[in-house]
């Protein structure tokens, strides 16, 4: 059993064979896409931080690979400490290259050529030429004259000549690297070749800035794709933080992007499932399943888990975390005592998604009645949740409760369900209700044990 998911493997042969996002439709599309476009191109894979786009474009590149494109993955984040991106992009490159050309001799010969021209393209500031060419979309104060006087330092002639020497410059820079790209037909490649950037919005606000403007402005030669995973909602935010408040971040992004891809939300039933595996769980639940006549253990945390990620709007991030924090609670959890996989889940998560409700019940000795209700705003609001999730939930909660409140709400159900002429309402399952609250009760840790384990465990998880 672990603490934290492993994580996941990309088999470069079978990059869909752990595919838990159901993603392949939309990955094959794209390397489709991407072989039948003229460089130069970027396209932006648009989804909130933890939804995904790592695996995604990992899957991506696999797939680019198995189609002989030469495919460099570039992490943005990792290169956040250099003073140029395009120093680090460079850099990174010479992995790309060799891919490229197997020939020493002939690689050398053009690439060195290259990075002497980038170095020198680095040694100045971000040109003129640059700042010019995205004048319309940041809405800078004052006029193309001052921005060449902020790059070279007054308007004369010298500096009229310095903005034309480094727009040459970008020019040879750009015909370079576009015939060291265009090795990869010579040698059984296709092109173009394709560079993924990943973690753009975990960067500092200026450096994905200036990452942004070298990608569009230096980069930006026939034979290169260019996919860069970001949060847009994320990027307004950072860039608001450079231009001020005002400044419209759709627009200035727009300039950047040729093609923008949405990545819709992923089956959570299927990565809840996929979790657990990866996290070896039923190692701790299957030997306690004898605990429950109604169901198992486990079949109760998949049930729990997949209601309340979708209750809770969780992300596949936040889902990981709410599983090694439940994960890390089963590890504390003497084997003579009851887990409570249930109560466990939902608590937990609303620990994660840092919900006042948390607070409400945990520290400020609030009725279990506030989490049904609570329960009962999210259905409405979500809907098409797991069959007998809300059941399952409101008998275990009212299980492990001890306030006044809480009895007279379990009498109240009861009530319902003795007067209720079929079974199964067409709303709720009150015998079922009742059901749950009486088997479990007896057997079910207390709503105070259940919260130190959370918190216990909250204490070695690291989110």
């Amino acid at each position: 059993m672990l603490i934290k998911p492993i994580e996941l493997e990309i088999n470069p042969d079978a990059p869909f064979e752990n595919d838990a996002f159901d993603r392949k439709d939309v990955v094959e599309a794209l390397v489709t896409l991407i072989g039948r476009v003229a460089g130069p191109y970027v396209i932006a894979i648009d989804a909130p931080w933890g939804s995904g786009k790592t695996t995604f474009l990992r899957m991506l590149s696999a797939c680019l690979r198995k189609q002989t494109h030469p495919c460099l993955e570039f992490n943005a984040w990792e290169t956040d400490f250099a003073d140029d991106p395009l120093i680090a992009f460079v850099g990174e490159l010479d992995r790309l290259v060799l891919d490229i050309s197997p020939e020493e001799a002939e690689r050398n010969e053009l690439w060195d050529k290259t990075k002497r021209t980038a170095a020198s393209v680095a040694k100045r500031a971000v040109p003129a030429a640059v700042k010019i060419a995205t004048f319309g979309a940041v809405d800078l104060q004052g006029d193309i004259e001052k921005i060449i006087a902020d790059t070279t330092g007054s308007i004369t002639s010298d500096a009229v000549d310095s903005y034309l020497a480094d727009k040459k410059l970008i020019e040879q820079f750009h015909l370079q690297i576009d015939e060291v790209l265009s090795l990869a037909g010579k040698h059984g490649k296709k092109t173009p070749v394709v560079i993924v950037v990943d973690e753009l919005d975990r960067c500092r606000p200026l450096y994905a800035i200036e990452l942004l403007e070298r990608i569009k402005h230096i980069f930006n030669v026939e034979n290169a794709v260019f996919v860069l995973a970001v949060d847009k909602t994320q990027l307004g935010i950072s860039f608001s933080a450079v231009y001020g408040q005002g400044f419209n971040s759709n627009e200035y992004l727009r300039r950047f992007f040729d093609l923008e891809l949405k990545l819709a939300a992923i089956d959570s039933d299927k990565f809840c499932v996929a979790l657990i595996n990866r996290m070896s769980l039923g190692v701790f639940l299957v030997p306690r399943s004898k605990n429950v006549n109604f169901q198992s253990e486990i079949a109760h945390l998949k049930l729990a888990f997949r209601g309340v990620s979708k209750i809770l709007g969780l992300t596949p991030r936040a889902q990981e975390n709410l599983m090694s924090l439940i994960a890390t609670a089963m590890i504390t959890t003497e084997e003579s005592q009851f887990f409570s996989p249930q109560v466990t889940t939902l608590l937990a998560g609303t620990k994660v998604a840092g919900l006042p409700i948390f607070q409400r019940v945990a520290r400020e000795g609030a009725s279990i009645v506030e989490l049904i209700e609570f329960i009962d705003q999210k259905v409405v609001e979500v809907g098409n949740l797991p069959e007998r999730f809300v059941e399952l939930m409101i008998g275990c909660l009212l299980a492990v409760a001890n306030d006044k409140r809480s009895r007279e709400y379990l009498g109240d159900i009861s009530k319902q369900a003795q007067e209720t002429e079929q079974k199964f309402d067409m709303e709720r399952d009150f015998h079922l209700i009742v059901g749950i609250a009486h088997e479990v009760q007896h057997k079910t840790a207390s709503l105070k044990t259940i919260i130190k384990r959370i918190d216990l465990a909250a204490q070695f998880v690291q989110d």
